[in-house]
């Protein structure tokens, strides 16, 4: 059995080189994404949140869901392979819902 995989995206921001790109780049790039994403099987788990009144380092964050830790891996692939690490900085960390992991 699978076990849902859940990605928490604590984005920084952006980095001078998307700010380089015409608006018509931005948005093939933001349909890339999510084109990778939906691809890959994973989805939004949650909207965005504000938080850079909160702290000095993340502008906002959200969570990802995928099916299964296969779905997560290749969502990160194809998101590398149309360059979006070159455009934004961020953190992430993955966890499975408390109770059903192997040690449960």
């Amino acid at each position: 059995m699978s076990t849902k995989i859940y990605k928490l995206v604590l984005f920084r921001g952006r980095t001078e080189a998307y700010y380089q790109l015409s608006e018509e780049e931005k948005q093939r790039l933001g349909e890339q994404m999510w084109a990778a994403i939906r691809e890959a099987g994973g989805k939004m788990a949650t909207p965005y949140y504000d938080c850079r009144w909160s702290n000095d380092k993340y502008g906002m964050f959200f969570i990802m869901e995928y099916p299964d830790v296969e779905s997560a891996m290749m969502d990160t692939a194809g998101v590398e392979k149309i360059g979006l690490f070159r455009y934004m900085v961020s953190e992430t960390i993955m966890g499975i819902e408390r109770g059903t992991g192997p040690s449960a």
